[in-house]
């Protein structure tokens, strides 16, 4: 068992997204920062499963066992009877009291074996908002979280390089670029945008340039994690994993995949350029990243 000490402030339980459920209304789920999340599975050698995404550090937990840990994030260590940086994997001992700590806005922890929990709708990730997963709800001190056999303690030590945060988001034209014009476009990928405080898994509220659009309102079409929508006179707001499936908001942008963490991960203040990426790069980059770790 893994257990919970202390929790964060609304850290849950994350899978592969479940993108099944577009056509239902339900939102994807899954990791905010993808890249992350990915690379910490593929430390302990687990290619699939779910992992814990934890949302305000410290984070702290113990297990039944040994068991090959890593952590990844922004800017995250782990605290136990060593300091180790994040992007490793490394082996706790059986009733080790183990600290994530740190300032990332999301980390991820993952564990040899994995997470032993039941799919619901075809992933493990956590929608908060429906209650939707095998732990429907922020985790809490106390909690315990079954895992599956110890496996891949010989991976110990394996690293990947954190992921590139501070470099230019990748991103490629939306659906309704040509509403906004040639001047709107380019100052969308050629100036900088300031992260405001409204930030979630729902999505990240950017300020910057304004960026105009013409034509009556659309009618409701669907949306999907990364699409940057421009509501009439406003702020621009990258959406998140949990955000709605329909909206009718013209999508100027969406942001790769491989370059979502980079937003989510932004703080209130900083700043944040776009870059126009090509697509088939941009999963490329991705899979890359998985496969480095798996490959040691």
């Amino acid at each position: 068992m893994l257990h919970i000490l202390e929790a964060g402030l609304r850290s849950t339980v994350q899978d592969d997204p479940r993108v099944a459920g577009a056509r239902i209304g339900l939102p994807d789920a899954g990791p905010a920062d993808p890249v992350a999340f990915r690379a910490a599975r593929a430390l302990v050698g687990e290619r699939g499963g779910a992992a814990v995404e934890i949302v305000g550090l410290p984070f702290t937990f113990r297990s039944d066992d040994r068991r090959l840990v890593a952590v990844t994030g922004r800017d995250v260590a782990v605290r136990s009877a060593s300091r180790l940086p994040g992007w490793i994997a490394f082996v706790v001992r059986g009733g080790e009291t183990v600290t994530v700590i740190g300032s990332a806005r999301y980390a991820y922890l993952a564990i040899g074996g994995g997470l032993d929990l039941e799919p619901v709708l075809g992933s493990r990730a956590t929608y908060l908002p429906a209650g939707i997963g095998p732990v429907p709800r922020p985790l809490a001190s106390g909690d315990a979280l079954p895992l599956g056999p110890v496996r891949g303690l010989e991976r110990a030590g394996v690293r990947v390089p954190p992921a590139p945060y501070g470099a230019a988001v990748a991103a490629i034209d939306g659906p309704h670029a040509d509403r906004f014009g040639v001047d709107a476009v380019r100052a969308f990928f050629g100036d900088e945008f300031e992260v405001g405080p409204d930030a979630d898994r729902m999505g990240v509220r950017i300020r910057g340039p304004e960026l105009r659009w013409s034509g009556d309102d659309l009618l409701t079409c669907g949306v999907l994690p990364g699409a940057v929508q421009v509501p009439r006179g406003g702020s621009p707001i990258v959406l998140g994993p949990d955000a709605q499936t329909t909206g009718g908001y013209p999508v100027i942008a969406v942001v790769a995949s491989a370059a979502r963490g980079l937003v989510a991960q932004a703080l209130p203040g900083e700043r944040l350029r776009f870059a126009r990426a090509d697509p088939a790069r941009a999963v490329a980059s991705l899979r890359a990243l998985g496969a480095s770790a798996a490959a040691v």
